[in-house]
């Protein structure tokens, strides 16, 4: 039987090859458990709000008061609308409001007078049913003292002539107090109508400030593509503002990172344009879910590729990042960064 026999040299060849498995082993694994600890991504990049700057009264723009790209402050003027004709229309809706209040005075002091004068009017007319009542009564008790001869016919008809005064001056006087009573209500309208009018002229004072469009926030203005003398109608962007008090990093981990991501949890940020500056930042939240590539619904039928697809690759999930106090000089809507997450 034939043995093997291996040199010293072969020996060491192959406890080297073993010791070298091994080391590459163990740094396999510890290199897998500071990835778990430390989940990073190279599928990052760098956003922030963005805001489309419309304004929300029509008209021609008679200043322009920045350029693009330039950085604007929270409530500096950016451009002013033609203010004059919203100038007429608050000072239209300013002399109907003191129109309508001239009016209320007037009637005001008109209802003032009527007050005392309805209440005269309610006294004539209590003394004129009592005159009426009176006139009657005589001419009741006359009329068949006419027929046996013990009064006048003269008496009798002067009492009838007296009853007839009394009613007519009971109506006049009731007329009287009618009027007088919707006098009194007349004003009621008025306050009405004037108060009509001066929301009017709230909206008309509020439409005279919006021709002046101030900066919403701190931004940079870009896509800027108008000039002193368009027209800018209501709605229709003019030009967009990026909105940077607040940055933010959208990150794209693997699906087989998520369960070490959480929020709250601190990060480093590596901007590609300068990668030596860290940029610190805290994770905000985790997208719930993205469109698959299979299974996609494409006119209500189900997305299925021709190709097969042997290898299962980890689907990937936004991660919403804000950033700490970051340098501007870096900051820039879609820059490339790299996102490493703090244990």
């Amino acid at each position: 039987m034939r043995r093997f026999q291996f040199s010293p040299a072969r020996i060491g060849g192959i406890a080297l090859l073993v010791l070298s498995l091994f080391g590459c082993t163990v740094l396999g694994i510890f290199v897998l458990d500071r990835l778990h600890q430390r989940p990073r991504t190279e599928d990052a990049y760098l956003s922030a709000d963005i805001v489309h700057l419309a304004p929300e009264v029509s008209g021609r723009i008679v200043s322009l008061a920045i350029r693009d790209n330039q950085h604007v402050q929270r409530g500096q003027v950016l451009f002013v609308i033609d203010p004059e004709p919203f100038e007429y229309r608050v000072q239209q809706a300013e002399a109907q409001v003191e129109n309508l209040r001239a009016q209320i005075d007037v009637q005001t002091n008109q209802v003032s007078s009527q007050l005392s004068r309805a209440g005269a009017e309610a006294s004539s007319v209590n003394g004129a049913r009592a005159r009426l009542s009176l006139a009657q009564a005589t001419q009741a008790r006359l009329e068949p003292l006419t027929r046996q001869g013990f009064v006048t016919q003269e008496s009798l008809d002067q009492a009838r002539a007296e009853t007839r005064s009394a009613e007519a001056g009971l109506q006049s006087a009731l007329q009287a107090a009618r009027s007088a009573q919707q006098a009194v209500r007349s004003v009621a309208p008025l306050r009405a109508e004037l108060a009509a009018a001066q929301a009017v002229l709230k909206e008309a004072q509020r439409d005279l400030r919006l021709t002046t469009v101030r900066a919403p926030c701190d931004g940079i203005v870009t896509d800027l593509t108008i000039a002193a003398g368009e027209f800018a109608t209501t709605g229709h962007p003019v030009f967009t503002l990026i909105d940077d008090e607040h940055w933010w990093a959208i990150a794209n981990f693997r699906e087989t990172q998520l369960s070490a991501l959480e929020p709250g949890q601190k990060v480093k940020i590596y901007a590609m344009a300068k990668p030596d500056q860290p940029i610190h930042g805290v994770i905000d939240s985790l997208n719930a879910g993205v469109v698959p590539d299979e299974g996609t619904s494409a006119g209500g039928l189900p997305k299925v590729p021709r190709t097969l697809n042997w290898v299962r690759i980890a689907q990937r999930f936004p991660v919403r990042i804000l950033l700490s106090d970051p340098p501007t000089r870096l900051m820039r809507i879609g820059a490339t960064v790299v996102v490493v997450v703090m244990p």
